[in-house]
């Protein structure tokens, strides 16, 4: 089943413009952000449109957010969906009719693009603003829900003049685009608002967001990578995420990332990360049953490959993407065909309910010869009425008439087990 987790990510490191100051992380912190998703999360690629560098330009990036997400038959109401942007950060003076109230001066924040105060087909580009972001999440929330997270690894405030960090900085300044120019683009930006919209706003009900920084303060990169990136896959990568408060997460990033930067966080605040869309039950631990008599007893048996002696490791919960490493082992004493007994191996406590791994390393999991075995007992003991499906595809036995309980269970293994027996029979 595919993983209900959405995702548009940019990552921006060399600008198209001269007077830009490229920087050196962002597309490695993009890449990192991907390979999360799809390596711990387990989110398919082809649920991810990244766009780096020159593929990052205005119109490309509205385009992708509308194809990719907005008008993505596939997403499904409350799914988890997740705009990621790591380059600069601009300011420009606002339009004359930007706001309903007139004679207010206020600065418009940016994204910039790849293509970010250069010289269009129709203007100067002026990066994607904070009102025209809200604007399309706001849009895009209506028709999916409003489990939308924005996470800016950018700033939009310049730093000290004659900063010796200014290369580490991930802000520049918008020297030719002109006020007018924020309007132009794929996105919808209205003008004659009663406010304006920042990238720090705390009323939005739409959308949660994440940035790297402070209003006021300065975003910086070095050789881990943007600091907001780097202490935020760090600490998805060591906290039971499942189980972890989404402002607990929060917490332990801005402990990570100490005191001369420090995240913000507004809109809403879900009790868990994505609202736990992503942490589904993982079907390789399967749970161990207690009984004061017979011991600890596993649901897997000689059908599967267990075979005696074998050691499996035990962990806490069964969740895809949340951190599980074993607290103790597992040691196969008694085997069955569908179900094995065993002692655990532990120096310390155990929790109420934990989980035994089951390897699909070659040489464990489903095991040739026991496979062939069980089979070869069914085949001779039960009736199969009728193969609905060519022998390359799953086996589906309709009847089965045996007297023997232990035979029955046999062949329920084997269909539980037919994606991987299905090559066998080829």
């Amino acid at each position: 089943m595919d993983s209900h987790v959405f995702a548009v990510i940019v990552g921006i490191d060399q600008y198209k413009s001269g007077d830009i100051w490229n920087l050196e992380a962002c597309v490695d912190d993009a890449k990192s952000m991907k390979r999360w998703l799809v390596d711990d999360l387990g989110v398919p690629k082809h649920q991810i449109a990244m766009l780096l560098n020159e593929r990052a330009t205005k119109q490309n990036i509205e385009v992708t957010l509308n194809t990719h997400l907005l008008n993505n038959s596939r997403i499904q109401k409350g799914d988890a969906i997740l705009i990621y942007f790591a380059g600069h950060g601009s300011t420009l003076k606002a339009p004359h009719d930007w706001l309903l109230e007139k004679n207010l001066h206020c600065n418009v924040e940016v994204l910039c693009t790849y293509d970010h105060d250069t010289k269009g087909p129709e203007g100067r580009i002026a990066g994607i603003s904070a009102r025209a972001m809200h604007t399309f999440i706001h849009d895009l929330a209506k028709l999916k829900g409003n489990n939308i997270t924005l996470m800016l690894d950018s700033c939009f405030t310049s730093p000290p003049p004659r900063s010796r960090e200014r290369s580490c900085i991930r802000w520049t300044s918008t020297s030719k685009a002109a006020a007018e120019d924020l309007y132009r683009g794929q996105h919808f930006c209205p003008r004659l608002q009663k406010r304006n919209e920042s990238f720090y706003s705390r009323h939005w009900t739409t959308h949660t967001i994440i940035t790297a920084c402070k209003s006021g303060a300065t975003a910086f990169e070095g050789k881990e990578g943007g600091k907001l990136t780097s202490a935020f896959l760090e600490t998805m990568r060591t906290a039971p995420l499942h189980d972890t408060a989404f402002s607990d997460l929060m917490e332990e990033i801005r402990e990570r990332m100490g005191e001369a930067q420090s995240l913000h966080c507004s809109g809403i605040h879900p009790d868990r990360l994505f609202n736990a869309i992503p942490f589904t039950q993982d079907h390789s631990y399967i749970p161990l049953h207690f009984h004061s008599h017979k011991g600890v007893r596993i649901e897997l048996g000689s059908s599967h490959g267990i075979e005696k002696g074998r050691e499996l490791s035990l962990h806490a919960h069964n969740h895809v993407g949340s951190r599980n490493p074993a607290i103790a082992s597992f040691i196969v004493q008694q085997v069955n065909p569908t179900w094995c007994l065993g002692r655990i191996k532990s120096s310390s406590f155990l929790p109420n309910h934990c989980w035994a791994r089951v390897s699909h390393s070659p040489g464990a999991g489903l095991s040739y010869l026991g496979l062939r075995k069980a089979f070869r007992a069914l085949l001779h003991s039960a009736t199969l009425h009728k193969l609905a499906q060519p022998v390359s595809q799953s086996v589906s036995i309709l009847a089965i008439k045996s007297s023997k309980s232990e035979l029955i269970e046999t062949a329920e293994a084997i269909l539980a087990s037919k994606p991987l027996f299905a090559p066998l029979m080829k």
